[in-house]
């Protein structure tokens, strides 16, 4: 027998609901009579009533409209056909064109018990990812997750694609995306960079928009992540699961949380925000076999690495990338601050003596540098010791050479992108540091391959 109730009030994409019979339980998934309109319930209020978030739009929706508890959780429809396509939050295509769908997989399922989060991630080896400054001082391991950290135009969501170009075309696994409060014209520009780059096939997108209600906005990821569970499980291969932006969605918690009436905590930020992030990040995990790797951008409001939110998603990465409006205004790209960035892989026994001796000299010579540049700022750099001008000038030298072009930028900068393998970016970094281009144009390394491509002298 069905469970029917009526809404009571409608405020900011929530709604309050009364039920006579009996309750909803928590997440369940509701629907208008016709179907027009989804909402999943988000808390209970006194004996006959919940609160729930919209999850899409609420145009119509009035006061006295009945519902309907579906007595499911919301849910995606999962299968190998789902390569290669786009779907939003409820699993539904929207590329226009027809889905045979597959297995339905809930976002909440009523028995998954306690998540085994580091019970399933197998990290066995390297990703190579073909960009000289990430392999050599931020390596990534198999299962871990990484963050993106950058304030607006610094490159975020341009490394992700490289990123997912790199990664995708060099592994036989499969990837998934999810554009949590993306742009349109962003997630349309993704997609036919991804057909051109003929990796579309291997991936699935999840797209949550930022025109959809913060409801959408805050399961999106969560869909994304059952879709990366599933094909782990289902397939035994190795998955990329990519976000862009999981500080979006961080927003999307604090817009529900402000409408529910909350409290808010530090800054306006929701006072559950270490429970909505680790909603999502401990749903990331793989299985015996496989392992789920996961990238994701996080806008840094204002440049300040110390917001609350910033420091939150921090707390359950593996590897951390800040992408720094310093570097970027010197107009070196990827604009990595290697001093700030940091990955649990780079460590001796998993990379090996060679790597881990050159990227701590690297490490080692640029905080000298950052040590040295402000008298170098006042004095110039001939009032330095003649041991500090060759630390600076080996400090320049390297951070031209860790500049690449990326094959995704190259229709903006006509630059032919370049991937190098880690082995060559370890010579070339220990030729640099031993003094053999101590006098070389800082031109020529600027923006290129491997040490191969500087002119011969």
């Amino acid at each position: 027998m069905k469970n029917y109730g009526t809404i009571r009030t409608i405020r900011g994409g929530i709604a309050e609901m009364s039920f006579p019979d009996r309750l909803p339980r928590t997440y369940a998934l509701l629907e208008t009579e016709d179907g027009a309109a989804k909402f999943e319930v988000e808390e209970i209020i006194g004996r006959t009533a919940v609160r729930a978030i919209g999850l899409t739009a609420l145009d119509g929706v009035e006061r006295g409209c009945r519902v309907v508890d579906t007595g499911r959780t919301l849910s995606i429809k999962a299968g190998l056909d789902m390569l290669g396509r786009m779907f939003n939050v409820f699993g539904e295509p929207i590329d226009g064109q027809p889905h045979d769908g597959g297995r339905e997989v809930e976002l909440f399922p009523r028995h998954a018990g306690a998540p085994a989060v580091l019970d399933g991630r197998n990290r066995d080896g390297l990703l190579e990812t073909g960009i000289k400054a990430i392999d050599l001082l931020t390596p990534f391991r198999r299962g871990d997750s990484i963050g993106l950290f950058g304030g607006a135009g610094v490159g975020k969501t341009v490394l992700i694609t490289e990123l997912m170009r790199s990664i995708i075309a060099k592994e036989h696994g499969h990837a998934v995306f999810a554009g949590i409060g993306e742009r349109i014209r962003e997630g349309q520009e993704l997609v036919q960079t991804l057909a051109e780059l003929k990796v579309l096939e291997k991936s699935v997108l999840y797209f949550g928009e930022m025109d959809k209600p913060p409801g959408a906005r805050l399961r999106i990821g969560l869909a994304a992540a059952t879709a990366a569970n599933f094909l782990c499980q289902e397939t035994g291969k190795d998955v990329l699961l990519f976000i862009d932006n999981i500080y979006r969605y961080a927003m999307a918690g604090m817009e529900v949380g402000g409408v529910l009436g909350k409290v808010p905590s530090e800054l306006g930020y929701q006072a559950n925000l270490e429970k909505d992030v680790a909603m999502i990040e401990e749903r990331i995990r793989g299985g015996e076999r496989s392992s789920i790797t996961s990238v994701q951008a996080v806008y840094v409001p204002a440049d300040d690495l110390t917001d609350p939110a910033v420091v939150t998603i921090f707390s359950h990465l593996d590897a951390s990338l800040v992408l720094s409006r310093e570097v970027a205004e010197k107009g070196i790209y990827p604009a990595i601050d290697p001093l700030r960035s940091g990955a649990l892989g780079l460590d001796r026994r998993t990379v090996g003596d060679r790597h881990y001796a050159v990227a701590s000299e690297v490490k080692k010579t640029f905080q000298r540098y950052k040590d040295l540049s402000h008298i170098i700022s006042i004095l110039g750099i001939e009032e330095l010791s003649k041991e500090d001008r060759t630390v600076a000038k080996r400090a320049e030298r390297l951070e031209r050479f860790l500049s690449q072009p990326l094959i995704v930028s190259q229709a903006f900068n006509n630059r032919p992108g370049v991937s190098v393998p880690l082995a060559k970016t370890i010579e070339g970094c220990e030729r640099i540091l031993a003094g053999q281009y101590d006098d070389a144009d800082l031109a020529s390394l600027y923006m290129i391959g491997s040490l191969d491509d500087v002119p011969r002298r």
